[in-house]
């Protein structure tokens, strides 16, 4: 009988990646905070800024699920999304918030984070 050839283990190959992981999980902590922060300070304080973390949370939901993915191009709008992130959450005095997208730069930026979201 003749081989049938396989498909040689990648980026996607196997199990995923522990950084990939703790990389979806701060994006997911990043929005959660900026829900909950955001929805405070507009609740007590009627501050329109604040709504910029809730309208923030929304797009990392759908950054975690693509970084899941290990989706090059949601790296870079990760990235780039938490750059953003900190200027307009400390605009809304969103703390927590700033801290958070802070560590998410960080991380993302690490080459042993970024070698699992290389472009192929």
């Amino acid at each position: 009988m003749t081989e049938i050839p396989m498909a040689e283990s990648g980026a996607t190959g196997g199990a995923r990646p522990k950084e990939v992981t703790i990389a979806s999980w701060l994006i997911l902590a990043a929005s959660f905070t900026g829900i909950i922060v955001g929805g405070l300070e507009y609740y007590f304080w009627e501050e329109e800024l604040a709504l910029l973390g809730v309208v923030l949370a929304f797009v990392g939901f759908w950054l975690y699920t693509q970084v899941l993915k290990q989706d090059y191009s949601a790296w870079m709008m990760s990235v780039i999304f938490n750059i953003v992130a900190i200027f307009l959450y400390a605009t809304g005095s969103n703390w927590p918030g700033v801290a958070l997208s802070v560590i998410c730069v960080i991380y993302f930026i690490a080459p042993n984070t970024k070698v699992h979201f290389e472009q192929r």
